[in-house]
């Protein structure tokens, strides 16, 4: 396993260590779980969607505005 494969499991496992304990913190209760993680974290190899301002500025290229 190179090392970038090691970090990456690594930062998942550690993802998964934080939703573990919200949840055995939240039990029981009818509140959702939640964890705050910054937007590196958060990507889970998904392509993000284009925002509206993308797709405007794609429209405008389109039509050479």
């Amino acid at each position: 396993m190179s090392e970038s494969q090691q970090d990456e499991a690594r930062r998942r496992q550690k993802i998964q260590r934080q939703l573990d304990e919200a949840l055995a913190e939240s039990f029981p209760a009818s509140d959702p779980v939640s964890i705050v993680t910054s937007n590196e974290e958060e990507d889970w190899g998904e392509p993000a969607a284009p925002s509206a301002d993308d797709q405007d500025k794609e429209s405008d290229s389109r039509r050479g505005a």
